[in-house]
């Protein structure tokens, strides 16, 4: 049985390039309705453009405001909202943790940890309203382990995990489900920038070590049908999961 979302709204952050990109386009093709919040707003408008079931806004998950304005733009386009996917991120500048600036590491933990925060704290009361649905975030297998080079990024993703963890307890009573995917190494916009920290942080070039850890590179659309699976009634019993989706890289010890 195909998976359906018709007559649901999901609001996704970062949602115009990546991960955020795949996403967006199979809940469309699902039938739901998306609000594709970016801080490009020209990508996040293209990709909405001709697609009465989808609309754009510029949002940098960082600020609170425009969160909340977000996620009202949903409920006053669609009329509601059922799905929320917090995907918006960032990556740090990599270097050692004596060697990592200040405004990294609060740029980092204001998009990858508050933006998050914001997106549940906004999200769940209008989802709610609806009489329940579904909060899903985009973390990383960085938050498993330690990761020389990327502190500030891997305690952010850390963070998230428990974050999902403590709003699956406190939102299930209001019919809310909330999980989060940890992605291995996808080819996205966001690796071109860190391919570098992965290598110093490695004794091998990046290719060597995904075919050496995951096997294959992977591709937005594999956490997409992640996240897809997550937000839809198959997974109604599914809650307060962390789901590495990396080709078991992150079941190995070595």
């Amino acid at each position: 049985m195909s998976v359906t979302f018709e007559g649901k709204v999901a609001l996704v952050t970062g949602g115009a390039s990546g991960i955020g990109r795949a996403t967006v386009v199979r809940l469309l093709k699902a039938g739901a309705r998306v609000l594709i919040a970016d801080v490009s707003l020209a990508a996040a408008q293209s990709l909405a453009e001709n697609n009465s079931a989808a609309t754009a806004l510029r949002c940098d998950v960082s600020d609170p405001t425009q969160v909340q304005a977000a996620v009202q733009t949903a409920v006053d386009t669609f009329g509601g909202l059922d799905v929320m996917i917090n995907n918006a991120g960032v990556p740090s500048a990599g270097g050692l943790i004596v060697d990592a600036s200040p405004e990294d590491v609060q740029r980092t933990l204001a998009v990858n940890v508050a933006g998050p925060y914001y997106g549940i704290k906004y999200a769940a009361p209008r989802i709610a309203e609806r009489g329940g649905g579904v909060i899903l975030t985009t973390a990383s297998t960085a938050g498993l382990r330690g990761m020389p080079a990327m502190a500030i990024y891997a305690a952010s993703k850390a963070a998230m995990i428990n974050l999902t963890q403590t709003a699956a307890l406190e939102l299930r009573p209001l019919g809310i489900r909330v999980n989060c995917v940890l992605p291995g190494i996808i080819e996205t916009p966001m690796l071109d920038g860190i391919k570098a920290i992965y290598e110093a942080a490695s004794p091998m070039p990046i290719a060597d070590l995904v075919a050496a850890k995951q096997g294959r590179i992977g591709d937005p659309d594999d956490i997409a049908r992640a996240l897809v699976y997550l937000a839809s009634g198959d997974a109604d019993f599914v809650s307060g999961v962390a789901l590495a989706v990396d080709n078991a890289m992150s079941a190995n010890l070595f």
